[in-house]
């Protein structure tokens, strides 16, 4: 391990738990980013922490930390970092709730507001990749959902090892975690469940769909199953429990959409395999070419919107009727290969976004 990646884990291990309201939280967290920023001596280290504590902030603490950091220099790391960070965030509307992080553990987090019954709610269980955030700052993923029906549980794998060997406080390996998971936060409880990976979560993912009969699963820019399996065996794990696990079909079966950049010949290559070994569709992001889809989305403005479209629901309203397959934006499709297609922009996709790095 090397001492950037050993420092980003150090100060995502400090991120704060509970408190009893946004402000408290807020100054907890503050507290603590300015004893870590206190410690830092090159501004390698400063991106280091503030990419970490971007992975845990919620959209209300980004505010916080914009109101306290105004008062700094406007030279400095901070103000600089803050000011790009809350410029960024994708609808900055005012909501009546706020979400609020629970920490479960250094590997799981949950974004819940304090409202009525779950039931009214969807539960999003998102898997990240190797860099623990789902292609971009999580309060800017948070942003774009409604709290009072949105409950997020964020999952991190800092083994790096496709979850495989579980999560601290949880499990050893992947099915005993998710089954465990389901004492902190049941999906039974929520009107809908969805898993959401990224990358390298984006298999796993699927395989917790599957696990926990969720509604669906939608994989961003998944590997390759033959690539999952061949870094579990490097690892000295067995790829034998998750090929089981993705051959099964348990009933009801969740919808799974596997989503890339129609441009990026490798991730097309790999939802197409994907593809091959389980009833899933494939939507393909036109005029995206890189692997970061979310980040890209939120490059060209389009984060809300897009995430409405896969979710197939409205991130702010409540359902008025059952949810219904939408085909406004599903194209060529046949009986032997469903493929989608998602409009894009003809800007150029790997323009990169936020203070340089």
């Amino acid at each position: 391990m090397t001492h950037g990646q050993s420092m980003l884990e150090h100060e995502a291990a400090g991120a704060p738990d509970d408190a009893s309201s946004t402000a408290t939280r807020g100054e907890q967290a503050l507290r603590l980013y300015k004893k870590r920023i206190g410690r830092c001596h090159t501004q390698n280290q400063v991106n280091r922490v503030h990419i970490a504590i971007e992975n845990y902030m919620t959209p209300g603490e980004v505010r916080y930390f914009r109101h306290a950091l105004d008062r700094e220099p406007a030279e400095s790391l901070s103000r600089v970092w803050i000011t790009w960070l809350t410029a960024a965030m994708p609808t900055k509307i005012a909501r009546s709730v706020e979400f609020e992080r629970r920490a479960l553990s250094k590997e799981v987090t949950h974004y819940s507001a304090d409202t009525p019954s779950a039931d009214k709610k969807t539960l999003i269980i998102a898997f990240t990749g190797v860099a623990h955030r789902m292609m971009l700052p999580t309060p800017w993923l948070l942003d774009c959902l409604n709290p009072a029906l949105y409950d997020v549980v964020l999952l991190r794998d800092f083994s790096r090892v496709a979850y495989a060997a579980g999560m601290r406080g949880l499990g050893g390996d992947f099915v005993t975690s998710l089954s465990n998971l389901q004492t902190h936060v049941d999906p039974r409880a929520y009107r809908t469940t969805i898993a959401f990976g990224t990358s390298a979560g984006a298999v796993p993912a699927i395989l917790a769909a599957i696990l926990l009969k969720l509604d669906k699963a939608i994989a961003i820019s998944p590997q390759a199953f033959d690539r999952v399996t061949a870094l579990l065996q490097r690892q000295g794990l067995s790829g034998e429990p998750y090929a089981s696990l993705l051959a099964s079909r348990p009933q009801p079966f969740p919808k799974i959409f596997l989503v890339c950049a129609a441009e990026h010949a490798d991730d097309v290559a790999a939802a197409t395999s994907l593809q091959q070994r389980i009833p899933a569709r494939v939507i393909r992001v036109r005029n995206c070419a890189g692997h970061v889809v979310l980040g890209w989305h939120h490059a060209q403005g389009t984060l809300p919107s897009f995430l409405a479209k896969i979710f197939d629901q409205s991130l702010e309203k409540p359902p008025l009727m059952p949810a219904a397959a939408s085909a406004a934006w599903v194209v060529n499709s046949n009986s032997t290969l469903s493929s989608h297609s998602l409009p894009g922009s003809r800007d150029d996709p790997n323009t990169p976004i936020g203070p340089k790095r």
